[in-house]
C-alpha cells in the first residue's frame, strides 16, 4: 500500500515536472518568433528612415537576412504566411477594374513573350549551373526554372537535388531582382515614378470583412479545384472578378499591406541562414549570375515591347523574373499597372508549374530505371 502511495506520489512529480519542462520549452521558442518580428520591424522603419527603396520589404529582409546568415536564432512564424498571401492576392485582384475588359488585346500581346522568355531563361541558366557551376542535374534543371521557391524545393528534393542549394539559388535570384528593380524605378528617370504614393495607413478600413471574406472564399476554391499556388492565385482571381464585375469592393487598408510586406521580407531573409563561404562561392554566387543572365532575355522582350508602345515601367516589373508575390508588392508600393503586370506573373507561374509537373514525372521515371 505505501509502495503504491509512493509510486503514484513519484508519478504526480514527475508529471508536473514535465510540464513545467513544456513551458520552458515553449516559452523561448514563443519568444525568439516576437524578438524575430521586433528586428523585422526596426529593420523597416530603419530602411524607411534612410530613404531605401521598398523600405517595408527590404528592410526586414536585410535586418532578418544578416542576423540569420551569422547564425543568430531569427525565426519567422511559418502559419500567418498563408493568410498573408491570400490577402495579398485579394489586394492585387481589387486593383483589377471593368476597363480592363477594354485592354484584352493590349494585355493578351505581351503575353505571349511570357513563353519565350520562361524557355530561353530556363535553358540558359540551366547550361551555366551544369557547365560551369558542375551542379548535378536535378539540381541544374529546378535551379533553372523561373517558378515558386517552395514548389521547385519540393519537386526538385523527390529526384536527387540539393534542397539547400535549390533555396539559395532561389531567394538570391528574388532578392536580387528585387533590389534591382528597386534601383532602376527610382534612379531611372523615363520610367516614370516621381512620388511614391503614401496613402492612409486605415483607409478603407470598413472594407476589411469583405477582404477577408474574397481571401479565404479565393483560397479555398483555388485548393478545391487544384490551381496552382492557391494561397495567392485563387484570392487574386476572386477578387479580380467581383470588381471587374463591381459586385463587390474588397481593398485591404494600407496598414495591412504595409505588413504582409514586412513578414514576406523577413521570411525571405531567413533563408539565408547559417551561409557558409563554400555557399557563397556556391549557390549564391549562381542565384546571382543566373540573374545576371535572366536580364538578357528581359532586355530584348523589353526593346520589342517599346517599338509597340508599352509602358516601359510596366514591362520592366511584369517580365522581372522575382517571387510573384515580392514583384506584386514591389508593384502595388509604387502605385504602377497592377492588371499589366499581375496576369503576367500569374501566367508565368502557371506555365512553370505545369512545365515542372511534367518534367517532373519525366524525370522520375528515368531515375526510377
Amino acid at each position: 500500500m505505501e509502495i503504491s502511495i509512493f509510486q503514484k506520489t513519484l508519478k504526480m512529480i514527475k508529471t508536473n515536472l514535465s510540464y513545467f519542462d513544456f513551458l520552458f520549452d515553449w516559452w523561448p521558442q514563443k519568444w525568439r518568433y516576437i524578438s524575430s518580428l521586433i528586428l523585422a520591424i526596426m529593420s523597416s522603419f530603419i530602411a524607411y528612415y534612410l530613404g531605401l527603396p521598398l523600405p517595408w520589404m527590404l528592410g526586414p529582409l536585410l535586418g532578418c537576412g544578416f542576423f540569420s546568415a551569422i547564425g543568430k536564432p531569427v525565426t519567422i512564424a511559418k502559419k500567418p504566411r498563408p493568410f498573408c498571401r491570400a490577402l495579398l492576392g485579394c489586394t492585387i485582384g481589387a486593383n483589377f477594374g471593368p476597363e480592363i475588359l477594354d485592354r484584352v488585346s493590349e494585355i493578351g500581346v505581351s503575353l505571349l513573350f511570357i513563353p519565350g522568355f520562361v524557355i530561353i531563361m530556363g535553358l540558359t541558366t540551366y547550361l551555366y549551373l551544369s557547365k560551369i557551376m558542375k551542379f548535378n542535374k536535378s539540381t541544374s534543371i529546378y535551379g533553372s526554372i523561373p517558378g515558386g521557391l517552395n514548389e521547385m524545393v519540393i519537386l526538385g528534393q523527390e529526384i536527387g537535388a540539393d534542397p539547400r542549394t535549390l533555396v539559395l539559388i532561389h531567394a538570391t535570384r528574388i532578392v536580387v531582382v528585387v533590389f534591382l528593380a528597386s534601383l532602376l524605378i527610382l534612379f531611372v528617370p523615363h520610367l516614370g515614378i516621381k512620388n511614391i504614393p503614401q496613402p492612409d495607413l486605415f483607409f478603407n478600413w470598413q472594407q476589411l470583412p469583405s477582404v477577408i471574406l474574397v481571401s479565404i472564399l479565393g483560397w479555398y476554391l483555388a485548393v478545391k479545384f487544384k490551381i496552382p499556388g492557391p494561397t495567392i492565385i485563387g484570392p487574386m482571381i476572386l477578387s479580380a472578378f467581383v470588381h471587374v464585375f463591381e459586385i463587390v469592393e474588397a481593398m485591404p487598408i494600407y496598414l495591412l499591406v504595409i505588413s504582409i510586406q514586412i513578414l514576406l521580407g523577413s521570411a525571405l531573409g531567413c533563408l539565408f541562414k547559417n551561409i557558409t563561404l563554400k555557399e557563397m562561392s556556391g549557390p549564391i554566387l549562381a542565384g546571382f549570375i543566373t540573374t545576371l543572365i535572366s536580364i538578357i532575355p528581359l532586355i530584348i522582350i523589353y526593346l520589342i515591347l517599346m517599338s509597340f508602345g508599352y509602358d516601359p515601367l510596366s514591362v520592366l516589373l511584369a517580365f522581372s523574373p522575382g517571387g510573384q508575390s515580392e514583384m506584386n508588392i514591389l508593384a502595388l508600393s509604387i502605385g504602377a499597372d497592377m492588371s499589366f503586370i499581375s496576369p503576367h506573373h500569374m501566367f508565368r507561374v502557371f506555365l512553370v508549374i505545369i512545365f515542372a509537373g511534367i518534367l517532373h514525372k519525366i524525370l522520375k521515371k528515368s531515375f526510377n530505371k
